[in-house]
């Protein structure tokens, strides 16, 4: 009986695992949608998406943040990215890229 209690809570554990790596792109697009361009700061969009995985400085001033995520177990090896863009003033220009 131990046995079948196992099994269950790691297929428990498993289906939890799935639904949470398919929340994490849905919670990047869900934080980023109230995202207003010339509004919203650099700031504010690190405390919605958390830290960046990426940071290019242009040589005009301009600032492009990217969040990467891996796609998950149904796409591995697939990476999905958001990217911002900012302006010297650290308020959003556009989104470059979008998963």
């Amino acid at each position: 009986m131990e046995g079948g209690v196992r099994a269950f809570a790691f297929a428990v554990c498993a289906a939890l695992a799935l639904g949470l790596a398919a929340c994490e792109d849905i919670a990047v697009e869900s934080n980023a949608d109230h995202f207003t361009q010339g509004v919203t700061t650099r700031a504010q969009a690190i405390a919605a998406l958390g830290p960046p995985s990426s940071i290019y400085q242009a040589a005009d001033g301009d600032t492009t943040l990217s969040w990467a995520r891996g796609a998950g177990l149904f796409n591995p090896g697939e990476t999905r990215q958001y990217a911002i863009v900012f302006g010297p003033d650290d308020r959003m220009i556009r989104v470059a890229a979008k998963p």
